[in-house]
């Protein structure tokens, strides 16, 4: 472990001290020539492993629903060992398969197949990306105790609300692409309070999750800009009271 990271406090929970440095983003995630340049952030060791765990689960199941040009060599380098060492996984994945139809942004459907997946455990993971996002660029540590809000919007209102960020009178911005598309993200540091920061992050070229009840015959709403938004207790509360 370099000095940088070393003996840091942890990036994840803001108490521990560090005992490894972490890729924000698993290297697993990526195709190995993608493996250099990738974020990092000090972690602890509970940190480090619970993050680990959410990983393995996701990087397991995420690539099915690649979309970018290197969509299937992800899907073929990452996701059959795993699979092999996990007979439960493999399983449940299997068991809830099911052919469907998406409409793609230019009005076509598309044959498609959907999985069912634990979509906490996503959740889960994109707080602990986006406290370790906020370290990587600007040294903020956010823990715990933060507030911290994940957000699956459908894709016209993102689409919407991303333009409208660019327009913000923000401290500082970040816009990174990550292996040709396979994780791509935009994060914004307000001016005040610096702690609250706000993140849109895509995977495997926009893996898309569904919004709502699937009805037959109706086109399905899906999300795949996945919005965290994290901060002091005092942005919950000012949310809150905007939305109340």
């Amino acid at each position: 472990m370099s000095k940088k990271y070393k003996g840091k406090l942890c990036a994840y929970c803001a108490a521990a001290r560090s005992t490894t440095e972490d890729h924000v983003f698993a290297r697993e995630f990526f195709l190995p020539d993608a493996h250099d340049n990738l974020p990092k952030a000090p972690a602890c060791k509970g940190c480090n492993d619970r993050k680990a765990r959410l990983e393995h689960y996701l990087i397991s199941v995420l690539p099915f629903g690649a979309r970018h040009e290197q969509a299937v060599e992800n899907l073929l380098a990452s996701v059959p060992k795993r699979l092999a060492k996990n007979r439960k996984l493999q399983r449940e994945l299997s068991s809830t398969r099911e052919p469907t139809w998406l409409r793609e942004g230019s009005g076509l459907y598309q044959r498609t197949s959907m999985l069912s997946f634990d979509g906490a455990k996503l959740e889960e993971l994109l707080k602990y990306i986006a406290r370790g996002l906020a370290w990587h660029h600007w040294g903020t540590f956010l823990g715990p105790n933060h507030f911290a809000s994940v957000m699956f919007m459908p894709d016209l209102l993102s689409i919407h609300f991303q333009e409208q960020m660019h327009t913000w009178s923000v401290a500082q911005r970040v816009v990174v692409d990550l292996g040709r598309g396979t994780v791509q993200y935009e994060g914004v540091q307000l001016a005040d309070p610096l702690e609250s920061t706000v993140w849109v992050i895509s995977m495997y070229g926009g893996v898309m999750l569904p919004i709502g009840e699937i009805s037959t015959g109706a086109d399905m709403q899906t999300s795949s800009r996945w919005w965290v938004i994290i901060g002091p207790p005092q942005l919950g509360e000012m949310i809150d009271g905007k939305m109340g």
